[in-house]
């Protein structure tokens, strides 16, 4: 960087914790952390909205929703909510509690603030208006199965990006990181980017294989990133391997194929040009690998 900190200024300071620079500098919007800084600095004085608003050239309802973002990351809290210690995370699996009404997820959108605050930006997010079905889910994300609006929101903004802007796809999301534990956007963030990395690997995957649009399983994700990212596979390869499988056994079979991947990963074949000049005694070492491979996938039927 062709700049330093200017020491003058340090003559007049204040604490920002690091925890706002460390977690939420990228997540958070603009408007989140101009509120927060002027919060922090002015933290002696009696502050209100309209003052946060007038100093940071905010509006009043994104300072109302800044305040409600920084709450929910546990750096603010109410006045009348005691402080309490963090106990350590432990992973919980869902329960299965029914779901609200529709009259019900409505009134709580009333009593709750942060409940309204995650159906607004969620409306706000998906540019229309939530459907009942939606709502009630969202309600019972954050009601029952204790996900923080922060949280949801990250997921619904990922689905939106990802062209998966449906209620099924959030809540299977959702659930999912109830169940691992996710409770805070450090751990969140890096679900997000796994989960980013396993849909590019498996889009690549898929078309070389020539396997239709669909979901792909756990298992199928994780050889994809495998493959991709930790062996450095190109797309060239997978075709070549796809082309080897159905050479042998005249179809298609992804356990066979991985088997191929595995054994040119063990011998450092990185391209097709490097399959074509192995020695003979490689390719009869594979055969036999890929036929014994194949055997004792049977015996386990």
């Amino acid at each position: 960087m062709d700049y330093y900190i200017n020491p003058a200024y340090f003559t007049s300071v204040f604490t920002l914790p690091s925890a706002i620079a460390d977690r939420y500098l990228k997540l958070a919007k603009a408007e989140h952390i101009k509120v927060i800084i002027y919060i922090f600095r002015n933290m002696a004085e009696e502050i209100s909205v309209s003052k946060i608003a007038e100093a940071t050239g905010v509006s009043e309802y994104d300072v109302k929703e800044a305040l409600l973002y920084w709450a929910d990351a546990d750096i603010l809290l109410p006045k009348e909510k005691p402080l309490e210690i963090k106990k350590e995370k432990e992973a919980k699996t869902v329960k299965k509690n029914a779901k609200p009404s529709r009259i019900d997820a409505a009134r709580r959108g009333l009593e709750d603030e942060k409940i309204r605050y995650l159906l607004s930006a969620t409306q706000l997010k998906l540019g229309r208006n939530l459907k009942s079905n939606e709502t009630e889910t969202l309600v019972w994300l954050y009601d029952d199965e204790g996900l923080d609006v922060s949280l949801i929101l990250l997921i619904i903004q990922y689905a939106v990006e990802h062209k998966k802007a449906n209620i099924r796809f959030i809540e299977s999301v959702a659930v999912d990181w109830v169940n691992k534990g996710i409770d805070n956007i450090t751990d969140a963030d890096e679900e997000l980017k796994r989960m980013a990395k396993g849909e590019q690997s498996w889009n690549i995957v898929s078309a070389s294989f020539g396997i239709e649009r669909r979901k792909p399983s756990v298992k199928e994700t994780e050889l994809a990133i495998k493959w991709l990212e930790e062996w450095g596979f190109s797309k060239l390869m997978l075709e070549a391997a796809y082309e080897e499988c159905v050479n042998n056994k005249s179809k298609f079979s992804m356990q066979y194929t991985a088997k191929i991947l595995e054994n040119w990963h063990e011998k450092g074949y990185k391209t097709p040009e490097d399959i074509e000049e192995k020695p003979k005694k490689d390719k009869s070492d594979s055969s036999y690998d890929l036929d014994l491979y194949e055997r004792m996938l049977n015996s386990k039927d």
